[in-house]
This record gives C-alpha cells, sequence and structure tokens, in this order.
C-alpha cells in the first residue's frame, strides 16, 4: 500500500492468483463427463465395432505406441499441414459415410466396365469364330462395359464439385483440429462412456452444419468445382481427371449408339465406331495423363497405391490408343481388337488398385490424392503388431472376393445375352416363354453377386458369430461356383455355336 504524491487516499493493488493449466484441463474433462452418450446413435448406424477399434487405436497412439504422442504440434506445423489432418476432410461421420461410399462404387465400376471391355475385345479378335453370338458376345458386353463406365465416371465429377473440408464450417480448420486433439488427449485418460460422448457429439453438431450444404449433381458445374478445389488447396486436376473421363465414355458411346439406329448405312456405321472409339481413347489417356499429375508420376518415385493405379489407368488408355489407330487400316482388325483387349486387361489391374487402396480407406483413389495417406499427421491408424497383420489379411481376402463377385455378374451378363439371342434365332424350336425363363435364371448370378457387392459396401469385418459367419463364408464359396458355372456355359455355348444340336443343348442348358 502507499499513498500518493497528491495526499489522496492510497491504492489498494490486489493480484489474483494466476490460474493454473492443470485447473483448466480439469474443468474440462468435469465437463466431459457430463456430456450425453451417443452410443446408442453409432449401434443404431451399424458403426460400433468400427468406432470401439478406432477408440482403442487412438488410445494405444496416445500412449506412445508405434512412435505415436512425441510431443504436441506447434502453430506453425498445424498452419502448413492442417489439410493432412482427417478431422480437416471428414469433418462428420456423414461426410466420410458418403465419400466411402461414393470411392466404393467408383473403384467397383471401373473394375467391372474394364472386365466387360477385356472380355468383348478378345472376343472381337476371333469374332468369325462367334457366328451368330459375335454380338451377343461383343457389341452387348461393350454396352454393359459403358453403362459401367457411366456410373463410376459420374460419380467421380459428383465426389470432385461436392468436395468439402472442416474450413467450410467457419473458422480455422487448425483451430479446429486443435480442440479435437486436446478433446481426444483428455477422453484419453477418462472412461470409454466419455470417449464414446464427445466424438458422437462432434460428429452430430457437424452433421447440422453439413446438412446446409447443397449438392450438385450436374457433372459440368466447372466452375463450381474448380473454385471449391483451389480454396481446399487440391488443385483442379482431380475434376480435370473426372470430367475428361466422363467426356470420353460419351465419345465411346456414340459409336455403340450408332450400331442400334435401324436404317444408317453400313459405311456411316463404321466410321462413326471407328472416329468415337478414336476420340474416347484419346480422352481417356488425356485422364489418365491427369490422374498421373494428380500423383505426382512425373515429379517422383512414390510408387504407393494411387501412383501405380494412375501408370497402370494410363498405359490401359495408350493401349485404346493404340487399337483405335489401328482400326483405320484393313487387315488390323485382330491387333486392334488385341490391343483394346491388352488395354482393358490393364485397366482391369489398375481398377484393382483403386478396390484396394478402398480397403485402405484412402476413398480418393487414383484422381482425389489429397483424400489419401491421412495417417501422417492426422487419423491415427497405428494398432498392434498383431492387430496389424490381421488386418492386412482380412483386407486381402476381402478385395479378392470383391473381385470374384464382380467377374461372377460380368459373366453372367454375358451368359443372359447368349440366352436373349435365342429369341431371334431359336424362337420357333424353343418358345418365347422358355427362352424368357433362362434368360432370368442366366441374370440370377449378376443379381446375386451385385446383392453382395452391396453387402460388402457396409461389412467392414467377417462376422464372428453364428450362423452368420458361416453364411458370410458360404457366400465366397457361391461366388466361385457362379463364375465356374456362367463361365462354363458361355464356353460351351462358344463351342457349340456351329454345332447342329446347339438347340437341343441350349434348350436344355440351366
Amino acid at each position: 500500500m502507499a499513498r500518493r504524491d497528491d495526499g489522496s487516499e492510497p491504492v489498494v493493488r490486489v493480484t489474483e492468483p494466476k490460474r493454473r493449466k492443470s485447473d483448466d484441463l480439469e474443468d474440462e474433462a468435469e465437463r466431459v463427463k457430463h456430456l450425453p452418450s451417443l452410443l446408442d446413435r453409432i449401434d443404431a448406424m451399424g458403426l460400433s465395432e468400427e468406432y470401439a477399434a478406432y477408440r482403442e487405436r487412438y488410445l494405444r497412439w496416445r500412449q506412445g505406441e508405434h512412435q505415436g504422442a512425441r510431443g504436441d504440434i506447434t502453430a506453425v506445423d498445424l498452419k502448413r499441414r492442417a489439410s493432412e489432418f482427417f478431422g480437416y476432410w471428414y469433418p462428420s461421420m456423414e461426410i466420410w459415410q458418403w465419400r466411402r461410399s461414393l470411392s466404393y462404387w467408383i473403384a467397383v465400376t471401373f473394375f467391372e466396365g474394364s472386365l466387360f471391355f477385356m472380355i468383348s475385345s478378345f472376343m472381337f479378335c476371333y469374332a468369325g469364330k462367334l457366328g451368330n453370338l459375335k454380338m451377343a458376345l461383343t457389341t452387348w458386353g461393350y454396352v454393359a462395359g459403358k453403362f459401367n463406365f457411366i456410373i463410376c465416371t459420374y460419380l467421380m465429377c459428383i465426389e470432385t464439385i461436392n468436395l468439402t473440408a472442416g474450413k467450410h464450417k467457419g473458422g480455422s480448420p487448425s483451430r479446429q483440429t486443435t480442440r479435437q486433439q486436446r478433446s481426444l488427449s483428455l477422453l484419453s485418460l477418462r472412461t470409454q462412456a466419455s470417449v464414446s460422448s464427445t466424438d458422437s457429439e462432434s460428429s452430430s453438431s457437424s452433421d447440422t452444419d453439413e446438412k446446409k450444404e447443397p449438392l450438385y449433381f450436374w457433372p459440368f458445374h466447372y466452375r463450381k468445382a474448380l473454385r471449391n478445389l483451389e480454396e481446399l488447396g487440391a488443385g483442379p486436376w482431380p475434376y480435370y481427371a473426372s470430367v475428361i473421363y466422363f467426356l470420353g465414355v460419351g465419345l465411346f458411346t456414340v459409336g455403340l449408339v450408332a450400331e442400334f439406329i435401324p436404317g444408317l448405312p453400313e459405311e456411316l456405321v463404321k466410321w462413326t465406331l471407328l472416329i468415337s472409339f478414336l476420340l474416347g481413347s484419346i480422352f481417356f489417356l488425356l485422364g489418365g495423363l491427369a490422374e498421373c499429375v494428380e500423383n505426382e508420376v512425373f515429379t517422383s518415385l512414390s510408387m504407393d497405391q494411387g501412383w501405380w493405379g494412375a501408370v497402370l489407368n494410363t498405359l490401359g488408355s495408350a493401349g485404346f490408343v493404340i487399337g483405335a489407330v489401328l482400326g483405320f487400316f484393313p487387315g488390323f482388325e485382330y491387333s486392334a481388337s488385341f490391343c483394346y483387349g491388352v488395354g482393358s486387361a490393364i485397366f482391369a489391374v489398375g481398377s484393382a488398385v483403386m478396390i484396394v487402396m478402398w480397403k485402405d480407406e484412402q476413398f480418393g483413389l487414383t484422381f482425389l490424392a489429397v483424400l489419401n495417406n491421412l495417417d501422417e499427421g492426422g487419423r491415427p491408424k497405428v494398432p498392434g503388431q498383431d492387430e496389424i497383420q490381421a488386418t492386412e489379411t482380412l483386407s486381402f481376402y476381402g478385395t479378392i472376393f470383391i473381385m470374384v463377385y464382380c467377374l461372377a455378374g460380368c459373366l453372367s451378363v454375358y451368359n443372359f445375352t447368349i440366352s436373349i439371342h435365342n429369341v431371334f434365332h431359336l424362337q420357333e424350336s424353343l418358345g418365347t416363354l422358355r427362352i424368357i425363363q433362362t434368360s432370368f435364371n442366366a441374370l440370377l448370378p449378376c443379381i446375386f453377386a451385385h446383392m453382395l457387392l452391396v453387402v460388402n459396401s457396409s461389412v467392414l469385418r467377417t462376422p464372428r458369430h453364428a450362423p452368420f459367419h458361416q453364411l458370410y463364408i458360404a457366400t465366397r464359396w457361391l461366388s466361385i461356383a457362379m463364375v465356374i458355372n456362367s463361365g462354363g456355359r458361355v464356353v460351351e455355348a462358344i463351342l457349340e455355336v456351329n454345332n447342329p444340336f446347339v438347340s437341343c443343348t441350349l434348350a436344355h442348358s440351366g
């Protein structure tokens, strides 16, 4: 206490003790404990097992396992690496599910379309030996392949146009990430109920905000897409790749449509096919090059999954271009079809890489690299060594059987086209009703295979409890049987195409 120079009353300065950091943490932890539990909501969404596994991995990471939790990240690092965090690109459960579903069907339809193109192209190499089954095994296969390619390229455009991130919710993404990390570090010291409550509450509030964002379904909203990608720091190449692929599919489709228009001169149909397939192949090559730029193929040797997927898609597209050019030269029909087949096979391998990427939660696939490898500085994917080994084994088998389901559906469609072909050639001997019946039976494996694909899009792990485990494994064996059966019937039809008893054989098949 001190008296002022002018003789007035002394001024008393009271200094409040500084609040300790531990007091703030205790207060925040106390507030966390009183948050409502939303475990019932997570369970209703069918994500309980996945959420529990993620929670366990994060707790281990925070405890320092597998080089986790070495220290707090600095503000400079947060600003520089904000876009690398899982919470930045997936601010809500709704967005995570949306991108997960889109990437799954993009990869699956890309792979299935490649299978159709590959089989039909190799069939075209021996078109003279297919007899009256030529159109059923070639043209209709291309139609089915184009249908799949239209779906996957359209979904690619939709995903890039509607790409959002945490910063669209207001506020700095780095601050949001910091709050998430601070909350989760507190939760790691509390009960499991507190952990679930905090994450679920955050997800719920994010869902409410995200619903305000409109969805754009027109694939040529290029201004919206490019502006959005630039704001997010993703660059324009994801949309370039998507829309170029989409335009390429449209050009391919023009040539196929010309074959079904009655009254067109044969010469006009021929040149329409050649030109449209050449332009479509060039656009596919440009789309592959755009993917290479997106995955830094020309500037790095990272050789990760996205890198290899982009390279394979580009090489497959190059095979398309070579085949399209050879088609203009008389006498090179076999070589042209063979190049198309090889290009489609390479494309199928690239699509298989995309399925593997989806299994590894790299939902950007080969065209949106910013969504891949978010475990670096972002979502912790660091289970124990035993769990890593189990996850890799499961992912491998799950990926293989997704491809088996696609192959089963593909062969079933060829079987269906062969059966429908009988309407025009064997209607009098078999009867229309009998042909419709056998055609439906031929298509059943395709329907069942796609039902299994839908199930696999939501079932992350093989069920462990009886009888669901046995049923799930049985469907895998059944899919192998469907591939053998449908493939055998296609081979049988080809071998008997010039057999005088083909009518009797096909009538009693199926």
